[in-house]
């Protein structure tokens, strides 16, 4: 059946997480909502998504759309968000044949950039369906297949096949994970089902898709989001100044007679100059205004400002280090105070990476302050990932606000 190209456009700005997240890749229709169907039934109409198996096989029947207790082929599942979910199946025919859809991106994914996408999966117990027109008896596609995920330039045309999954034999839903790396840019996406391979002769088996996430830009393996210290902090090198003695100005004789004595004075005039006491330094704006002794208290949180990482990435750029030697010498004269480095993220990533991200952040600032000579007992660390925002994350704004690392006074004598 020849399909039929249904594509909303997002309402929604893609938006760019310069604030220290990646690219983040919004899909229409991630939980694949539609009218429920039958493929065979009806032209496909999946807002969003694109059936490509016509471009394969001859006569090829779309995916189906399955609502709760809407019985298609005796499948009975509630979706796992929604109302809808998405069922493809492979068949046994001798030619082979098997289902897969796809999506034009709102922007590409990018060539060298590596990215993470979670969607649940799930089999079917019972999915009978005909083979073909020429069956009279349904059979059973219930054999677990599994999912592949392919980049490419045009709607249906299949150019690098990014991640695959093992087989999908679990009949409940499952979250599932997947990671890859573009060789170049991709402008579409598509899912297809597949056998497990290497096999030797096809056979019927089901998928089942819904509730995909964003496509999110993760750091590539090489990038090391739990990256090694590596603090360079040289502290500027201070000449101590030789405090310099007392010199002595002798003035010349004066030839007359001395006002009170009649003798000449012959003792040296002494003129001291005090070298010792240097002037008093001048104060130093400080960043963190709440972090002093007299003012904190116990369970108090105070947010570390001008404290600056690499995008996608735990690595401390340079500039953070004034505000970090702050809280080092904080902790050098204030033996008896104990906190916690807590880090957060905004909530446009999935949870897995924030919560990933936000721990790496928390550690690296405390590895810095143990590294200088604070005991690891003093400072703790968590990640809190999305869990704990100031505000709303709709604005750029907002978002902004929510990605930060604090710290939380835990103790105080």
């Amino acid at each position: 059946m020849k399909g039929f190209h249904v594509f909303f456009v997002s309402i929604f700005l893609n938006i760019s997480l310069a604030l220290s997240q990646g690219q983040v890749i919004h899909l229409t229709n991630p939980s694949f909502e539609s009218i429920p169907k039958p493929g065979g039934s009806t032209f496909f109409f999946l807002p969003g998504w694109y059936d490509c198996a016509p471009f394969y096989f001859y006569n090829e029947t779309p995916p189906d759309i399955h609502g709760e207790n809407t019985g298609f082929f005796k499948v009975n599942r509630k979706p796992q968000e929604g109302n809808t979910f998405l069922g493809m199946v492979t068949r046994a025919r001798k030619e082979e044949s098997w289902e897969m859809v796809s999506q034009q991106l709102q922007e590409p994914l990018l060539k060298g950039k590596c990215y993470e996408f979670k969607i649940h999966l799930a089999k079917s117990d019972k999915y009978y369906s005909l083979l073909d027109t020429t069956d009279i008896i349904p059979q059973n596609f219930n054999t677990p297949i599994k999912l592949r995920i392919w980049g490419s330039n045009t709607r249906c045309r299949k150019t690098q096949l990014l991640a695959q999954s093992d087989k999908i034999d679990n009949v409940e839903w499952k979250e599932y994970t997947f990671r890859f790396k573009p060789k170049r840019n991709y402008y579409y996406i598509m899912f297809e089902a597949f056998y497990i391979t290497p096999v030797l002769v096809p056979y019927n088996g089901n998928i089942l898709l819904d509730n995909a996430s964003d496509i999110v830009e993760i750091p590539c393996p090489g990038d090391e989001l739990l990256a090694k210290i590596d603090i360079n902090d040289p502290k500027p090198a201070h000449k101590e100044k030789s405090i310099k003695k007392p010199s002595i100005k002798t003035t010349p004789k004066k030839s007359g007679k001395n006002k009170n004595t009649n003798k000449k004075s012959t003792k040296p005039e002494v003129i001291v100059k005090n070298n010792s006491t240097k002037p008093p330094k001048p104060k130093k704006n400080k960043i963190l205004k709440k972090l002093e002794k007299d003012k904190i208290t116990t369970g108090q949180i105070i947010k570390i400002e001008n404290l600056f990482f690499e995008a996608d990435s735990s690595n401390i750029k340079p500039e953070s280090y004034p505000v970090l030697n702050e809280i080092y010498e904080f902790l050098k004269d204030n033996p008896n105070v104990i906190i916690e480095i807590g880090g957060h993220t905004n909530d446009l990533p999935g949870n897995n990476y924030c919560n990933r991200l936000s721990t790496a952040r928390a550690k690296k600032v405390a590895e810095y302050l143990y590294k200088k000579g604070i005991p690891q007992y003093r400072i703790k660390y968590k990640g809190y990932g999305k869990k704990k925002p100031l505000v709303s994350n709709k604005t750029a704004w907002g978002r902004k606000q929510n990605q930060r690392v604090e710290i939380k006074i835990l103790k105080v004598k």
